[in-house]
């Protein structure tokens, strides 16, 4: 559904359904892993609301669709959520944590064999890390971490009070000093993505306080009772320094479209900087600037979505029991 002329250029108007299931097993990350021909996804949770509540950790096969479960990583990675690429054929991939065991960041090998917890290092508890993205000039891991797990989803028990975008610097990622909060000014940091040319990080803030459901536990909010935001930073850093986010701007609030549905959850980039943003109502395509170009419509919405295939141009759109690719124009930027 286009709404600028520069959409039609962006799709091939073809899309396929990849996979189907009666559970809501392609919810979270997406990231295209070469080796295998693969994305690897995350479900939502099975048996919410009960102590046996679970992740499913998951691999998509294109062109085929087959999908296998990836249990020896579900048996390390508790609660996977969202993840990325790690630039050399592996990836990040994010545990929300569960009880009192704090969310965490782990690296997986490029032929899905191996995982190996990042962090946080003891004594740094976490929330419910929901997704990341490598600064690829510094090797600066940026991750969000909201507070869904004790707020509203009653899977965790200890917290973080701040709910934060977090920046974990290299080489030694084990240690507390790496460990750094870049920005707080988000309800619930959700998506996290940059730039092509790494000078612009985008954050979706995603919340609506009729999902708080923890008397117990009511962790800083900012303004108003519904946030359906991306902000738009410069970051700064990298040759040496830092990486710091300054000049926080609105990049598009879902709420000042009478026609946008739902919040805007995962962030993805093509090669020419435009951002595709998972909502209510499908994948919503902005301009760099800012500018609505038009959308993918899928019913019941997307929660996250990931380029891939051997040439770049197939994107990967999650919806919960349905998972879709669609083919694109243009290559992705960081799939």
């Amino acid at each position: 559904e286009s709404a600028l002329p520069a959409f039609d250029a962006l799709h091939a108007s073809s899309a396929t359904t990849l996979a189907t299931s009666s559970d809501p097993l392609f919810h979270e990350a997406g990231v295209w892993i070469p080796a295998t021909s693969e994305w690897v996804v995350t479900s939502n949770r099975l048996k919410p609301g009960t102590p046996e509540t679970y992740v499913k950790i998951l691999a998509i096969h294109y062109p085929s669709g087959k999908v296998r479960e990836l249990t020896h990583l579900q048996e390390k990675i508790v609660m996977g959520n969202g993840g990325t690429t790690d630039f050399n054929g592996g990836m990040y991939l994010l545990s929300q944590g569960l009880g009192n065991v704090s969310g965490a960041i782990w690296h997986v090998d490029a032929n899905l064999s191996e995982a190996r917890r990042v962090g946080p290092p003891e004594g740094l508890v976490l929330n419910s890390l929901n997704d990341i993205v490598v600064h690829a000039s510094t090797g600066t891991l940026l991750v969000t971490d909201p507070a869904y797990g004790v707020e509203v989803q009653g899977f965790r028990t200890n917290y973080q009070e701040a709910k934060a975008v977090w920046a974990v610097d290299g080489p030694d990622m084990a240690q507390l000093s790496s460990w750094r909060i870049l920005d707080e000014i988000a309800d619930q940091p959700n998506g996290i993505l940059l730039s092509p040319d790494e000078k612009v990080a985008y954050v979706s803030d995603v919340w609506d306080d009729e999902w708080h459901n923890n008397p117990e536990v009511k962790l800083r909010n900012g303004p108003g009772t519904e946030r359906s935001i991306v902000t738009a930073y410069d970051v700064v850093g990298g040759s040496g320094s830092k990486v710091t986010f300054t000049n926080a701007r609105k990049f598009f609030d879902l709420r000042d479209d009478e026609k946008a549905k739902g919040f805007p959850d995962g962030l993805k980039a093509d090669e020419a900087g435009n951002i595709y943003a998972g909502c209510g109502d499908g994948v919503r395509v902005y301009s760099p600037a800012g500018e609505f170009l038009g959308r993918f419509v899928v019913p019941g919405g997307v929660a996250n979505l990931c380029f891939g295939g051997p040439d770049g141009k197939t994107l990967l759109v999650l919806s919960e029991t349905r998972a879709f690719a669609v083919q694109t124009k243009v290559k992705g930027a960081f799939f």
